[in-house]
């Protein structure tokens, strides 16, 4: 039996934050989110550049959207702030994949956990049977702690091809058992 795709609200809101899907409109303030080397201290080397680099992004989570029926939000708090990028979107593997980045001025308020459990309710209501799962560094126990208070569990721990900086480990967090193919793919994109 198929089961039925629904499509969230364009808007979401929680107790303290706005989420709206990501358009043309944000990407100057998202520049500026992902060019500040304060936001990529666990990962220096994916910071944005460019901001070539913001507007390609930027594509491909609003055409992720278009495909998928839901995709990363531009996250405000109620009274219209921006301060930050998050939510889930599909990947190759057929996972959802929870992310988000934040500006520092933000971080320590609980945002991440509040936008975490919207995008866990998005995501069960667009397709319940896709399992949600998070990658995050060793060296970032704060986005881990996240993921676990989200109701994810670390399914894998380990190294890949890309490089990181020395003594680090990726890791792969789901919130449900994987198929084999799915473990394959979040361990080869870990």
């Amino acid at each position: 039996m198929a089961h039925q795709l629904l499509t969230p609200a364009q808007e979401i809101r929680t107790d303290r934050l706005v989420l709206t899907p990501l358009t043309p409109a944000d990407i100057d303030d998202v520049h500026a989110l992902f060019s500040d080397p304060r936001t990529w201290t666990h990962l220096p080397t994916a910071r944005h550049t460019t901001r070539a680099s913001t507007i390609d992004m930027v594509q491909r989570k609003i055409g992720g959207r278009a495909r998928h029926g839901l995709g990363s939000w531009a996250v405000r708090t109620t009274d219209g702030a921006f301060v930050g990028v998050g939510g889930v979107d599909m990947t190759a593997g057929h996972v959802w994949n929870l992310g988000y980045r934040l500006a520092p001025e933000s971080w320590g308020h609980g945002y991440a956990k509040e936008l975490a459990r919207a995008a866990l309710d998005a995501a069960a209501r667009v397709d319940a049977h896709v399992p949600v799962t998070g990658r995050v560094l060793t060296n970032n126990p704060a986005s881990a702690a996240v993921l676990r208070a989200a109701g994810l569990a670390l399914v894998w721990q380990g190294s890949s091809a890309a490089p990181l900086p020395d003594g680090v480990e990726r890791q792969v967090w789901a919130d449900r058992a994987l198929t084999d193919d799915q473990f394959a793919w979040l361990v080869r994109n870990a």
